[in-house]
């Protein structure tokens, strides 16, 4: 084969210098590129004859660049030694420098120098994973900012880089501060409020009460605990059942089980922790979650204790009001015919030497024996009514010169049937001093002293009980009463308050704690005392009474006159009263001595002196159904005046306010029933005596007295 002939062509470049110079720059431009690509160059410098030449990225990054450009939170990387080589717009805002400072200069040399050594120990945990932390940076506008700092590693073409995210908390934390401004304006607001609400509720005049859905208590302030004598405490837990009494905690189990969507009242009993019984109104109104569900009750409570006892104290005072009426009514309804029953009897006594002679010794002395004892009946029965018209009477604030014996043995019969059956009566007060005193408020004292001291003492147990009501003057000239039972005794604790008013150591509905409330009163304002003058208990006790004695023992003028002998002369009489039968007798009982009219009609008698009828005495009952005594006395005065002065009024209880102020206010003389036909009799005749001229001489021409006692 020939050799083929040697090229004369030029060598390779490659083997050549300009070769591989070449080639090298080439790898630089592709690196160049590359970088150019990947973000990692923002601009290229090149030299020239006309020095460095800048030339800025606008292709590969561009989007890139404004994405992070138009973030809200500022972005920057970091080469390994911290070297800040990117950072957005934000970021230079957030830090409050501009960007061109930022980009070069180390995360350090921008940083506040107390922050370095947190962002030294950030920067490192970031390596291994995300780190955050909070920075309080300042800027050269001096703005403080509360700057969140997250730093993440993030993996590039050339390695590992760091980014760095900063989130600008200022405007959230001012929010969240403002947000804790209100809350804490509205928590002390909301403190203020409860501590409003716990000062009203502790302070309270009223109790207040919470109890669950089985009663038991959640709440109670302090009013409603010293009401029931508990600490508020010692109230939590306890069922409100467990502390009243028997009714009322079943009427509240009732009243509590309505379960009611409106508040209702109602009034409970309950017992104090000291056992005292306390009531109290009750307003409930139940407590519902926001679904309807009930959770208890809310109970507000008032203590009526008081009211109840004022109550108690009214009624009594009206039922006392209500018994004196009733007493009068029944002592005017009594002695009417128990005036002319004595008064008939008197007629009987009269003539019985008469009457005893046509029925033979053994006839006259029958009959004798049963006058006498249908006139000591009959006496009996005027000392009960007696009684009774003394305990009725209104004129409450008289205070008069009183027997003391007599007002003693009075209240010993009124309260005989309650001491009767359970206790010996011994009396040893034969010798007092009389009082200046009301006699029915004095008797009111006795009475509620009596019943007080057998009421201690059991019944059937006569033997040994004994009531002892003893009477003495002591060194100062006082009446002194004393008052002894061998009852159950005081114990020493109650001694202090015995005299409180509605004190009582009774069982509800059988004391209402007044009665030695009012009885010291009505001693005290006598100028005297009431006391407890010993006590024990299981053995009895002494109540004393002192009263002053009345400095003058004249008794109060009588309205009825004196006993005086026969007429001197013959009168005429007219007796007006409803009851035909106390007419008939009176008449029949002066007829001997007097002439005697009678009628049952007030207007009859009107008419017969408008028609020129003159009586030397006219006897008047007060309380007649056609005309009373009091109207047909201010007719007979504008009538005939002298005859107006001649009326004696018979009255069996003057019970009206209207009658005892017309008596009190008139001179006339006054005959209380029952009366004996020789009181009667006397009265006529003494009248007479003082009166000389006839009453038929004429009208006017000599004015009649009232006589004397």
């Amino acid at each position: 084969m020939p050799k083929r002939p040697r090229s004369t062509r030029p060598r390779s470049p490659r083997k050549s210098g300009t070769y591989r110079a070449l080639r090298k720059r080439l790898l630089e431009a592709e690196q160049t590129l590359q970088a150019i690509r990947s973000g990692e160059v923002d601009a290229i410098v090149v030299g020239g004859p006309g020095g460095d030449r800048v030339f800025t990225l606008a292709g590969a990054d561009h989007d890139y660049r404004v994405l992070m450009d138009e973030m809200s939170e500022g972005v920057a990387t970091l080469a390994k030694d911290g070297l800040v080589s990117y950072c957005n717009a934000r970021f230079a805002s957030i830090l409050g420098l501009p960007a061109e400072r930022i980009v070069g200069s180390t995360i350090f040399g921008i940083l506040p120098s107390a922050a370095k050594e947190r962002v030294a120990a950030l920067l490192q945990a970031g390596l291994l994973t995300v780190s955050k932390g909070e920075f309080e940076l300042g800027g050269e506008d001096g703005a403080v900012k509360t700057v969140l700092i997250s730093v993440s590693k993030v993996a590039m073409d050339t390695g590992i880089t760091q980014c760095v995210i900063a989130t600008d908390l200022s405007e959230e934390k001012r929010r969240e501060q403002e947000v804790a401004a209100e809350r804490a304006e509205r928590d002390a607001a909301l403190r203020a409020s409860e501590e409003r609400y716990r000062q009203i509720v502790e302070t309270a005049v009223e109790g207040i009460w919470l109890v669950d859905t089985d009663g038991r208590t959640t709440f109670a302030n302090r009013a409603l605990a010293e009401m029931l004598e508990y600490a508020p405490s010692d109230l939590r837990g306890q069922p409100i059942f467990d502390l009243m009494n028997e009714e009322s905690a079943a009427a509240a189990r009732r009243f509590l089980g309505r379960r009611r969507r409106y508040s209702e009242l109602r009034e409970f009993g309950f017992r104090a922790k000291s056992g005292r019984e306390v009531w109290a109104l009750l307003s409930m109104s139940p407590i519902e979650d926001h679904r309807g569900r009930y959770l208890g009750a809310v109970v507000m409570v008032s203590d009526v204790s008081d009211r109840r006892k004022l109550q108690a104290q009214l009624m009594l005072a009206d039922r006392m009001s209500s018994l004196g009426t009733l007493s009068a009514g029944v002592a005017h309804e009594i002695n009417n015919p128990l005036a002319y029953v004595i008064a008939s009897l008197d007629l009987v006594a009269d003539r019985l030497p008469e009457i005893a002679s046509m029925l033979g010794r053994e006839g006259g002395q029958f009959l004798e024996q049963q006058v006498q004892r249908a006139r000591e009946g009959t006496d009996r029965v005027r000392k009960i009514v007696r009684d009774l018209k003394s305990f009725s009477r209104a004129d409450e604030e008289t205070v008069t010169v009183t027997d003391l014996v007599k007002s003693l043995n009075t209240s010993l019969t009124l309260v005989w049937n309650e001491i009767k059956h359970r206790a010996r009566l011994v009396k040893d007060f034969d010798r007092l001093p009389p009082v200046r005193a009301n006699e029915a408020r004095l008797g009111q004292v006795f009475i509620n002293l009596f019943v007080n001291a057998a009421q201690a003492m059991p019944e059937g147990n006569i033997e040994h009980n004994e009531l002892r009501v003893v009477g003495r003057t002591d060194a100062l000239g006082n009446a002194v009463v004393e008052i002894h039972d061998t009852g159950c005794g005081i114990p020493p604790d109650h001694l202090d308050r015995i005299f409180e008013p509605f004190f009582t150591t009774k069982p509800v509905g059988e004391g209402t704690g007044l009665g030695l409330a009012i009885c010291h009163g009505i001693v005290t304002s006598l100028g005297g005392t009431l006391s407890v003058q010993e006590t024990a208990v299981g053995k009895g006790t002494v109540f004393r009474v002192v009263l002053p004695a009345a400095k003058s023992t004249a008794e109060s003028v009588h309205l009825a006159p004196r006993l005086v002998p026969r007429p001197k002369r013959r009168g005429r009489i007219l007796v007006i009263d409803d009851e035909k039968d106390l007419t008939d007798v009176t008449r029949e009982g002066l007829a001997g001595l007097h002439d005697v009219m009678t009628t049952q009609d007030a207007r009859q008698a009107l008419e017969w002196i408008g028609a020129g009828a003159r009586f030397d005495l006219i006897l008047c009952d007060m309380m007649m159904p056609l005309m009373t005594g009091m109207e047909f006395h201010m007719r007979l005065a504008t009538l005939n005046p002298e005859q107006a002065d001649r009326v004696v009024f018979m009255t069996g209880g003057a019970f009206t306010p209207r009658a005892r102020e017309f008596l009190a206010r008139l001179p006339n003389l006054r005959l209380e029933k029952p009366f004996d036909l020789g009181h009667v009799l006397s009265m006529v005749n003494a009248h007479l005596d003082i009166a000389s001229r006839p009453a038929s001489l004429g009208v006017g021409e000599e004015e009649t007295h009232a006589v004397p006692s």
